[in-house]
């Protein structure tokens, strides 16, 4: 199977045939037959002989993940739950995240209908996407993304502020990328918005990109407002909104810059909106 997710093609390999794994309706619409960018390798019956240490341990979530470095090579461990030592997958990256291996580690570990896990299944796929984007290529934000008739508008926000309001507001207006995840990238000189297969409540995903016109931080409010925002106080209020590689210096250091960046060139607003579709008319008459 390929996955072609913000420009970049996903060769996903396995000895097991493609129709015992796994694979949600979202992630269908991102199918693609282009020539891969990142190949990766998935294994179902090799169990192999690794001892996570804690002194290789890079960076702990809290909750199913774990990342490590062993033998230089970035390493991320699904866990069955939050208080277990027992791994349940881990994927093993190259230092640049073209190539990877994943493996999952007892043969009992079928979905409800009697497939295998997919190698790229949520957070696996995730966090690949996360760790790839930092080595140049963009970011991934928590944020809407809708293009307005080829117009890209990026509302960012936390859980609750309205990301899935906006979705569902814009739904016979504009396409909806997505209501949660969106990759932002620089293509040709320009800063693009895609669609991901990492939504939120509206699970109508879009693998389509559009030249990013706009950015809207989203705020609760009881009138439709905006206000504009300018260099490091822009920069760090989306930076805040991004799915950050706490694990990657080098890639944390790519995403401070592609923030600032993004900011500097993108007109960034605070908006606060009632959620009915008179921010539709609101939002595009914004200068």
């Amino acid at each position: 199977m390929r996955f072609k997710i913000a420009d970049i093609v996903f060769d996903c390999l396995s000895y097991q045939p493609t129709d015992s794994l796994g694979l949600d309706g979202s992630s269908e619409d991102f199918l693609s037959t282009e020539v891969p960018d990142v190949c990766i390798k998935g294994y179902y019956s090799e169990n192999p002989d690794i001892l996570f240490k804690d002194e290789d341990k890079v960076f702990e979530s809290g909750i199913l993940w774990d990342v490590y470095r062993m033998n230089g090579l970035p390493t991320f461990v699904i866990k069955i739950n939050p208080d277990s030592q027992k791994p349940y997958c881990f994927a093993r990256f190259s230092t640049d995240f073209r190539y990877g291996d994943f493996f999952y580690l007892n043969n009992n570990n079928e979905i409800s209908d009697g497939r295998l896990p997919h190698p790229l299944a949520f957070p696996m796929f995730h966090l690949l996407m996360i760790s790839l984007l930092s080595k140049g290529y963009g970011i991934l934000v928590h944020a809407c993304g809708i293009d307005d008739h080829g117009k890209g508008l990026l509302f960012a926000g936390s859980s609750t502020h309205g990301k899935t309001t906006i979705a569902r507001l814009w739904e016979n207006q504009a396409v909806i990328l997505n209501d949660e995840r969106v990759v932002l990238r620089q293509r040709n000189g320009l800063f693009w918005i895609y669609g991901t297969p990492w939504h939120g409540e509206y699970d109508k995903v879009s693998p389509c990109g559009v030249p990013l016109e706009k950015i809207f931080l989203l705020q609760k409010a009881d009138a439709n407002s905006t206000g504009r925002l300018n260099g490091a106080i822009a920069a760090s209020k989306l930076l805040s909104h991004c799915f950050l590689p706490y694990w990657e210096t080098d890639g944390m250091n790519f995403t401070l810059e592609f923030c600032a960046n993004v900011t500097a060139e993108i007109p960034c607003y605070e908006l606060g909106f009632v959620r009915d579709n008179s921010v539709i008319d609101f939002v595009r008459c914004v200068k």
